[in-house]
C-alpha cells in the first residue's frame, strides 16, 4: 500500500539502486511491491527472531556452508516471520546463492537477491535507513505545517468550520464532524457514504481505520469534559492508500484542537447563562428595587428589546406525575429549554429557581409554543405555566405571578400540562389581578378554620381540583365516597355555609387558588 505522502520504501526501490548491482533471484512478479521498514545483517541461528516484519535480512551464509537442510529451512523461517526479503552476499563463503535455498524461495514466491562482494552490507543498510528517515522527516514537516495552518483558523469568525475546511484542503480529502447519533454536523468536500459514518459511530472510542463502500477512512473521537457521548472526526477518501503516514497523525493532531474549541464554547455559554440568570433575578424584583434604564439596556444586549411582547414561563414537576422521591432533573430541563429556544432563535433569560425553571422569552406565539411543546414532550412529568405578555423588562414580575398561577392550575388538571394566562377562568384571573396583600385577609377569613382541620382542608382542595366530582375525588384520596361526603359535610359546618351555593363555590375556589399562589410566592434569588 503506497502512503499518501509517496515516501514508503519498497523492495523495488532497493533493487533499483544501480550502485549496489543487486540481482533478484526469486519472489514472483510482485516481489518489488513489498514494503521495507529496515535492513539488518544476521549470521546466527533462528535469524527471524532478530528481525522485524518487513525487514530485509542480509547474510553471507556462514552457518549454511555444507548444510543443505539448513539452506532449505532458512526461507520458511523468514517467510513465517514476515521478513520482506533475503539479501545473500556472494564471493566470500559462496560463489553463488545456494541452489537449495533458491529452489525453496521459488516455491514460496519469497524474494531472494544476490549481493556482490564489492557491495558492503553497511551501504544497503544506510540506504534503507536514509530513505525511511527522509520520508519520516517529510511527514513531520507536513504535520507541523498542518498544525500551524489549523491553529491559525482560531482567528476566524467560525474557527471550528474553518478548521474542518482547512484539514480537507490540506489532505485533499473529505472531512466530517459527526455527532453521537451518527449525523453529520459539519462536512467539507464530498460527503462520504452514510454507511461509513454509521460504522464509525458503532466503533468503541479510539483511533479507528475503516474501508466502507470503496472509501478509506480514519476516525477519532472528540471528547470534552462535558461530553458523555463523543463526537467523531472522520477523514475519508476513495483514493487507495489514503490512510497512510499522514492521515492518522493529522486526525490525532486535529481532534484535541476541536475538543478545546468545544470546551471553550461550553465555558462561554455557561458564563453567558450565569449573566442571564442574574439579570432575570434582578428583573423579577419589585420595580422600585432597580433603575429601569440599565436593566433595559442589559436585556437588549441579549436580544430582548421588547419590540414584540415578552412572557414569563414557569416549568416545574407535575404534582400528580412521577415519583416524588425521584424529582425531575431541573438541570436537564434547563439545558433542553435553552437548547430549544436557541434553536428557534427566541431571545430569552432563564434560570433554575425555587424548585422550578423560570424563563423570560420574547418571540411570537408559534415560536415559543413550539419550543415549549418540545420540552413538554421530552419531560412528561412537568407542567408549564405561561404568564401575560409584557412590553418592558420592568413589567416582568407581573407576568411571573400569572405564570405561577398557570402552573398551579395546569397541575390541578391531570390531563392538562400547559396553561397560559389567556386560559384563566374568571376566578384565577381575579387572583392574578388583585395584589396578594389585599387578597390575603379574605382568603384567611374563608380558609383559616379549614387549616385547623387538615383532613377537611385536604378533602375540600381535592374536591375543587376534581371539578366537584365525588367519585373522582374519592378515588384520588383513596377513600370511600361516603367518607368523602362526611368530610365535605363537616367542612360546610366549619365554614358555616353550603357548598351548593354558587357564592360559596366561587369564594372557596378563589381562596384555594390564592392559597396555592401564596404558597408558591417566589423569591427573587436564583438557586444553583
Amino acid at each position: 500500500m503506497t502512503d499518501a505522502t509517496g515516501h514508503r520504501l519498497h523492495l523495488a526501490d532497493v533493487l533499483a539502486e544501480d550502485a549496489f548491482r543487486l540481482e533478484l533471484l526469486s519472489g514472483g512478479p510482485h516481489a518489488g511491491a513489498r514494503d521495507v521498514l529496515g535492513a539488518h545483517a544476521v549470521e546466527v541461528d533462528e535469524p527471524a527472531r532478530w528481525l522485524g516484519r518487513d525487514w530485509i535480512m542480509l547474510t553471507t551464509g556462514v552457518r549454511l556452508r555444507g548444510d543443505a537442510d539448513a539452506q532449505r529451512a532458512l526461507v520458511p523461517q523468514l517467510a513465517e516471520g514476515g521478513v520482506a526479503a533475503l539479501g545473500f552476499g556472494v564471493g566470500l563463503g559462496f560463489k553463488r546463492v545456494p541452489s537449495a535455498l533458491v529452489e525453496v524461495a521459488h516455491e514460496r514466491d519469497f524474494p531472494v537477491f544476490a549481493v556482490p562482494y564489492e557491495t558492503p552490507f553497511r551501504e544497503i543498510i544506510h540506504f534503507v535507513d536514509s530513505a525511511l528517515t527522509s520520508g519520516e522527516e517529510h511527514v513531520f514537516r507536513r504535520l507541523t505545517a498542518l498544525q500551524r495552518y489549523l491553529v491559525d483558523a482560531l482567528r476566524t469568525p467560525q474557527p471550528e468550520q474553518a478548521m474542518v475546511d482547512r484539514l480537507a484542503r490540506f489532505l485533499d480529502a473529505s472531512v466530517v464532524l459527526v455527532n453521537a447519533e451518527g449525523e453529520p454536523e459539519m462536512v467539507a468536500a464530498k460527503p462520504p457514504p452514510d454507511e461509513l459514518l454509521r460504522e464509525v459511530c458503532a466503533e468503541p472510542p479510539g483511533l479507528v481505520e475503516l474501508e466502507v463502500g470503496g472509501w478509506h477512512a480514519v476516525a477519532t473521537p472528540i471528547v470534552t469534559q462535558a461530553d458523555h457521548a463523543s463526537r467523531w472526526l472522520v477523514l475519508a477518501s476513495p483514493r487507495s492508500g489514503f490512510v497512510g503516514k499522514l492521515a492518522k497523525p493529522a486526525a490525532e493532531a486535529t481532534a484535541p484542537l476541536l475538543a478545546a474549541l468545544a470546551r471553550l464554547g461550553d465555558v462561554v455559554r455557561d458564563q453567558e447563562q450565569a449573566v442571564k440568570a442574574a439579570l432575570l433575578a434582578e428583573a423579577l424584583e419589585p420595580a422600585e428595587a432597580h433603575d429601569p434604564l440599565p436593566l433595559t439596556a442589559r436585556a437588549a444586549a441579549f436580544g430582548l428589546d421588547f419590540r414584540n411582547p415578552g412572557r414569563l414561563v414557569i416549568i416545574r414537576r407535575h404534582p400528580r406525575r412521577g415519583d416524588p422521591r425521584s424529582p425531575v432533573d431541573l438541570a436537564r430541563v434547563h439545558r433542553e429549554l435553552v437548547a430549544e429556544l436557541e434553536r428557534a432563535r427566541v431571545p430569552h433569560l432563564a434560570q433554575p429557581r425555587e424548585g422550578a425553571i423560570t424563563a423570560l422569552m420574547q418571540g411570537d406565539d408559534a415560536q415559543v409554543g413550539m419550543a415549549l411543546n418540545d420540552v413538554s414532550d421530552a419531560f412528561p412529568d412537568v407542567v408549564i405555566g405561561i404568564g401575560r405578555p409584557v412590553t418592558a423588562i420592568v413589567e416582568a414580575h407581573h407576568s411571573l405571578r400569572d405564570a405561577e398561577l398557570a402552573a398551579d392550575r395546569g397541575g390541578l388538571d391531570p390531563d392538562r400540562r400547559t396553561m397560559r394566562f389567556e386560559d384563566f377562568d374568571l376566578g384565577t384571573f381575579t387572583v392574578s389581578e388583585i395584589p396578594p396583600d389585599r387578597l390575603a385577609p379574605k382568603v384567611d377569613e374563608i380558609l383559616s378554620v379549614l387549616r385547623a382541620h387538615a383532613p377537611l382542608h385536604e378533602a375540600l382542595s381535592a374536591y375543587f381540583a376534581h371539578d366537584l366530582d365525588i367519585a373522582a375525588t374519592a378515588a384520588a384520596l383513596h377513600m370511600h365516597r361516603n367518607s368523602l361526603r362526611y368530610r365535605l359535610a363537616r367542612a360546610e359546618q366549619v365554614l358555616g355555609r353550603s357548598l351548593k351555593q354558587p357564592s360559596t363555590i366561587a369564594a372557596v375556589y378563589i381562596a384555594l387558588v390564592a392559597e396555592a399562589a401564596d404558597q408558591r410566592e417566589p423569591s427573587p434569588k436564583a438557586t444553583s
